[in-house]
């Protein structure tokens, strides 16, 4: 595939719906590429944040981490590392995975059971 991230980001997500269908996650569309300036300005007015980590998890006890998905060699924008040394200010954990396994990881050690070995 083209576009290594994006196969990354696929493989978690069907991971995820199997391994832990009772966590609470979901995937920010924030869609590099060119938009509309009337798109650009919606999206702004809306709230829409330039860097904001691919996956949001909604843990036990209402904590909420981040993780962003990168590619082998994939390298963090100045949007996001602003995102994650917001995310650090306040507690809420931000990680970069890229990987699957990087990702059971980080859930093991947010008190996340998944079932199942990996499909």
């Amino acid at each position: 595939m083209r576009r290594p991230e994006e196969a990354l980001h696929r493989q978690v997500a069907a991971e995820l719906r199997w391994r832990a269908p009772d966590l609470l996650w979901f995937t920010v569309p924030n869609q590099r590429g060119t938009r509309e300036r009337w798109e650009q300005a919606m999206f702004k007015a809306l709230g829409v944040r330039a860097g904001v980590a691919d996956l949001v998890f909604v843990l036990p006890c209402g904590r909420v981490a981040f993780i962003e998905l990168k590619a082998p060699r994939g390298v963090s924008s100045d949007a996001q590392r602003a995102f994650m040394r917001d995310c650090e200010a306040l507690g809420a954990p931000y990680l970069i995975c890229r990987s699957m396994a990087e990702v059971e990881g980080a859930l093991a050690a947010w008190g996340v059971k998944l079932r199942g070995i990996a499909a």
